[in-house]
C-alpha cells in the first residue's frame, strides 16, 4: 500500500497544576488561627502543670 500513512501521535496537552496560597482565602487564615491558638494555649498549660508539679515538689 504505497498510499497509506503511519498514524501520526496526537499532542497530547500537559495540564499544569496550579498552587494557590491557602492564607489568602478566609478560612485558610481560620485554620492558621485556630492552630496558632492551640498551640499557645497548650505551651501555657503545659508551663502551669510543670511549675505546679515543681511547686509540689
Amino acid at each position: 500500500m504505497p498510499e497509506s500513512r503511519k498514524r501520526q501521535k496526537k499532542n497530547q496537552e500537559v495540564k499544569e497544576t496550579v498552587y494557590t496560597n491557602p492564607l489568602k482565602k478566609t478560612w485558610g487564615k481560620t485554620v492558621v488561627l485556630i492552630l496558632v491558638i492551640a498551640f499557645l494555649l497548650g505551651l501555657v498549660a503545659t508551663t502551669i502543670f510543670v511549675m505546679f508539679r515543681v511547686m509540689m515538689g
